[in-house]
């Protein structure tokens, strides 16, 4: 198999919500292919969808260092994981560079928002 099935099967098991098993075909997307941004960006959402954080944020930096420009989902969703952590100020400088990508984007800019005002504050 090559890293374009494995993503498939890592997607597929993502939509099942099994991230265990997700996370497993996004790794081996990785090792064929080091260089695969969407592999790693893909086992960032599964990170964090099991509350893993840190690892999550490993795998945007990831993605971020292959594509640092192009797209703003990577700033946002490492945006997030960082707001899970309790780190309000790392949250919020992601979230403002994923809409100094997509300045368009209605759900950043309204996710800004309600960061800066306290709405998903971690308790």
């Amino acid at each position: 198999m090559n890293a374009k099935d494995y993503i498939i099967l890592g997607n597929n098991y993502s939509d099942e919500e099994n991230d265990d098993k997700a996370i497993e075909n996004y790794s081996e997307a990785i090792k064929i292919e080091p260089n695969n941004f969407y592999a790693y960006y893909s086992r960032g959402l599964s990170y964090s969808n099991k509350k893993e954080y840190d690892l999550a944020i490993a795998d945007f930096n990831m993605a971020i260092k292959i594509e640092p420009n192009k797209y703003g989902n990577f700033y946002f969703d490492r945006g997030g994981a960082y707001l899970f952590k309790g780190d309000k100020k790392s949250a919020i400088s992601n979230i403002e560079m994923a809409i100094k990508i997509e300045p368009q984007n209605k759900d950043f800019n309204d996710t800004l928002e309600d960061v800066k005002s306290g709405k998903y504050d971690i308790k």
